[in-house]
Formats: C-alpha cells, structure tokens, sequence
C-alpha cells in the first residue's frame, strides 16, 4: 500500500546540519530563478570536500540553469559559511541516478529502481537495491531479488534511482 508523504520530509544525510543550512539558504535563490531545489548533499570525494546542489524544473535543467545559481549560491555561502570546511559547490541536475532526498520522492518514483544505503544495518545489511513501490507510513517499499522489503525512512542514510544502460551490439 503506497501513502502519500510530507513533501518536505527529508531523510539521511540532508538531515544533518550542513545539508539542512545550505538547504535554508539555497531556497530562495534557486526559487528566485523560477527553478525548484531538490536536495544537498555533502560528500567526501578523496581528499575533497564536495557540496552538491541538485536544482530541477518542469523543462529539465540546462548547463546555463547551474551556472545561473552557481555564483548567486557561492555569495551567499561565503556570507553565512555554513560549511565548516573546504569544499567545491557543484550545482547540477539530478541526473539519471536521481538523488531521493525527500519522502515524497519515493512516492513518486515508485516504479523504479533504486539503491537505498542504510545508516546502521537492517536484518544484517545496510544496502538494499530493487524496485520502488512507495512509502507505507514511515517505511519505504522495495522489492528486491530476495523478496519485498520494508525500510524505515530513519534508517536511510542514502538514495538514488538506478539505471542500466544497455549497450547493444555493433550493426554492420
């Protein structure tokens, strides 16, 4: 059974302090451009600190759409710092292998197939990768090869939609 979540209900790692900060701050601009903000993510990339703003819109998101909120987002990122350290701003679109950042998205991506990475393990495993089929209260359902799966929202760390690319066979 598939129930419809708090849109703004984030998960995992946008709930941490930075994400959620940048997140505040990000709003208004990106809205401001007439573009819609998914989700930020801080990520470890090497040695590398990377902040990673994903933005969409109903016309999909143009190189010329990141590099719009890129330096408007970097200002006001300079002004209230609130990443404690180095790091590189990536604006972006989501891309094939979507982030899921929100409850709400895994409502709307049911269907699909997705990688969901746990914070402290479930049954033994803290990676579950299958097909969406929504959100039940405050779990998420996932259909697995070894059978349907139950997953707290509060135990997801990390989510992304997954796609396989199938290469075909050279014509002649």
């Amino acid at each position: 059974m598939t129930t419809p979540a708090t849109p703004e209900r984030l998960i995992g790692g946008a709930l941490q302090p930075v994400p959620r900060a940048v997140r505040q701050l990000a709003e208004p601009i990106v809205h401001g451009l007439g573009l819609e903000l998914l989700g930020v993510e801080l990520a470890q990339e090497g040695a590398r600190t990377v902040l990673w703003v994903f933005i969409d819109s109903e016309e999909g998101v143009t190189i010329d759409d990141c590099a719009r909120v890129s330096p408007e987002l970097s200002a006001a990122l300079d002004v209230d710092d609130p990443v404690p350290t180095a790091y590189e701003l990536r604006v972006s679109s989501p891309g094939l292998d979507r982030p899921l950042i929100r409850a709400s998205d895994f409502v709307e991506f049911a269907g699909q197939d997705a990688q969901l990475q746990l914070s402290t393990p479930l049954g033994g495993r803290r990676k579950f990768t299958g097909t969406l089929d929504g959100v039940d209260g405050d779990d998420v359902l996932i259909r697995c090869s070894d059978g349907d799966h139950r997953v707290p929202l509060s135990a997801i760390h990390r989510a992304r939609l997954r796609y396989e690319i199938e290469v075909g066979k050279r014509r002649r």
